[in-house]
């Protein structure tokens, strides 16, 4: 694991003192808004109150006025319209807020969902096919969420002589589909400067100009409840637009209009709480997404869409068994990847590129991001069947994904994506070469470093961390991509109460100390960070949160990561190193193995003493004739 730095920018005291002032902040909070780069009160203002009269103009996006006007025509002269979206949230919550819409103002439309397994991403073959044979009628085509990389299927359907509007976010290469209308404010022609939305949000904006014309009353607010859920799941970042349509739809989805979304919180146990970004990301997401990982998307629109309490219940019940065999196959695709990396020394390339037969498509997503946050790597995995291999990326914030597979894209039959994330279609027989290709891309635009920068917002003491700074922190909300949760870097504080907790023993929860203020700390799943703790750490970065017991509140801070001390000075108690050596000594083998928590326990109980886990491994860290490991709780001394 490599070395944590810090990294805390400093600014000028004026600046924040004046910030404090003008929003009655703390300047804790003052340095957090400057550390998002917003330096005007102008800026500020809309950052804390994000209205919609901030909201840029619709006309600001290249295409999206002619796009509006031939669908206008299409609505009066009666023509068939599909909706065609892809399979994940955004995709279904791009094709309800459109047939919502168009529904009521009384369009002939309709809307199609490929299959993940079978059709795969972007406008299907199959699709094409049941153009061409009549068997599915349109015409009038959008796209949502998919088309940019299009150019021959749009093409095809062109020959047809139907329209295509493409509404799409992804990355545009220099080509683009020869559409009615592309609206993607990425495409080198658009001048818009929200160049973050989401298809969801995208097709909120779409939407919300197109009703200028159609005046369907009591639709507005619905359509943002969609946008909003489909922004905070697509994981873009929450700034500008983004951070409007987040922060208002969350008003809306408390109170939400939606029948499907409402059974849907229910049957996931959420209905009654504030629902805040964490909810939609980590518990309404997965289930959605689960409709198309694991069977078929239709299911996750049905329920946007229905106006029917048992059918939205039945809905909703069939997606939560659909999340469950989806984390069953996550966890065996994971297993099996991670066997694979650890046999392989995958894990010592620039990026791991991991391939399995028959690995079910649809969770390959999610395991590519465990698989990055557990080796710090970006990650590709891909599925072989019958000789072709398809594929999810994901990456870290040092390397553009896209890019990297635009470099060896000779090897692809078919990419797509952006900076964080992308999707492959490749043959079998190219993938040790793509992987090369890769990591030789990846070597020459990063470079190799053993220090970890993590970026932190503000330097705080122990004193500072109360209600005033968390009620002010909470003002920054929604946090996701783009606007994270505030990182502080807690620092001169001593460590008291260290204990493994969860099962599996996979968390740590401790207390930090100073001068009478105790604030109680949990690391989930950072058991494999216990020695850095362990070894007064001069600083350790959290997060704030609060934790409700019996009723009653406190402020609780969420363990990000510790940073070393560059020169690690301690005084041994000799005493107690005469105790743990007797231990040491006392062992036959020529190795201790032990539990550092049970044997804590043991020596406080034998010798009647008080040593703590902390100075155990402070004593072996400083001496200089013993050698040991600390892997997770389990402590490895050489004798």
């Amino acid at each position: 694991m490599k070395k944590v730095k810090l990294k805390v920018n400093e600014y000028d005291k004026k600046e924040i003192d004046e910030i404090s002032r003008k929003f009655n902040l703390s300047n804790i909070s003052s340095r957090i808004l400057l550390s998002r780069n917003l330096r005007t009160f102008e800026e500020i203002e809309e950052f804390l109150n994000p209205d919609f009269k901030y909201f840029e103009s619709a006309e600001d996006y290249k295409d999206l006025q002619k796009g509006c006007r031939r669908i206008l025509e299409a609505i009066n002269n009666k023509e068939k319209i599909i909706i065609y979206g892809d399979y994940d949230v955004d995709g279904v919550t791009s094709i309800s807020q459109f047939m919502m819409l168009l529904r009521k103002a009384g369009a002939e439309a309709d809307y199609y969902v490929p299959e993940r397994e079978s059709e795969g991403y972007g406008v299907s073959t199959d699709f094409i096919e049941k153009l061409k044979n009549n068997s599915l009628k349109a015409d009038l085509i959008i796209t949502g969420d998919c088309g940019i990389a299009e150019i021959e299927k749009v093409g095809l359907i062109n020959d047809l002589e139907k329209d295509v509007i493409i509404l799409d976010h992804h990355q545009c290469k220099e080509e683009l589909p020869p559409a009615y209308a592309v609206i993607n404010p990425k495409q080198k022609e658009c001048p818009s400067k929200n160049k973050q939305l989401c298809a969801a949000g995208l097709s909120f904006k779409f939407l919300i100009y197109l009703n200028r014309y159609l005046k369907i009353e009591n639709i507005e607010d619905v359509l943002l409840e969609l946008a909003c859920l489909g922004t905070i799941a697509d994981i873009v970042d929450l700034i500008g637009d983004n951070r409007i349509i987040a922060k208002n739809g969350l008003k809306k989805i408390n109170n939400t209009k939606i029948i499907g979304l409402k059974k849907l919180m229910e049957v996931s146990g959420i209905w009654g709480k504030e629902i805040e970004s964490y909810h939609i990301g980590f518990i309404l997401a997965p289930r959605i997404n689960a409709a198309g990982r694991m069977d078929t998307a239709k299911k996750a629109v049905k329920l946007m869409l229905t106006k029917d309490e048992a059918e939205a219940e039945l809905l909703s019940l069939e997606l939560e068994s659909l999340n469950l065999l989806r984390k069953q196959a996550e966890g065996v695709i994971f297993d099996e990847a991670v066997k694979k990396i650890e046999t392989d020394f995958l894990y010592k390339k620039n990026i791991i590129v991991v391939c399995g037969e028959n690995w079910h498509e649809g969770v390959l997503g999610i395991v590519a991001s465990r698989l990055t946050e557990k080796y710090e790597k970006p990650c590709v995995v891909i599925a072989v069947r019958d000789g072709v291999g398809k594929g999810s990326a994901r990456s870290l914030e040092y390397i553009d994904i896209f890019e990297a597979f635009k470099s060896a894209d000779k090897y692809l039959k078919k990419y797509g994506g952006h900076r964080l994330a992308a999707g492959l279609t490749i043959l079998e027989k190219n993938i040790n070469v793509f992987a090369d290709e890769l990591n030789s891309y990846i070597h020459e635009a990063s470079s190799e470093n053993d220090i970890k920068e993590i970026k932190s917002d503000a330097f705080v003491k122990a004193s500072e961390i109360n209600f005033k700074l968390y009620n002010e922190v909470c003002r920054f909300e929604p946090f996701g991509a783009g606007n994270p949760k505030p990182v502080l870097a807690l620092y001169d504080v001593d460590l008291k109460s260290i204990r493994k907790v969860g099962k599996g023993g996979n968390h740590i929860s401790f207390v930090l100390s100073k001068n009478g203020t105790d604030i109680p700390v949990i690391g989930f799943g950072k058991i494999n960070m216990l020695e850095k703790v362990l070894s007064k750490p001069s600083s350790y970065a959290v997060t704030l949160s609060l934790n409700e017991y019996n009723g009653k509140k406190d402020i609780q801070l969420i363990l990000q990561n510790v940073e070393e001390n560059e020169s690690f000075n301690y005084k041994i108690d000799e005493e107690k190193m005469k105790i743990l050596n007797s231990i040491i000594n006392k062992t036959k083998s020529k190795i201790v193995k032990t539990d550092i928590f049970m044997l804590v326990e043991k020596l406080n109980r034998i010798y009647n003493t008080k040593i703590t886990a902390e100075e155990i491994v402070c004593m072996l860290k400083k001496a200089d004739n013993i050698q040991y490991a600390l892997k997770n709780e389990m402590l490895y001394i050489k004798k």
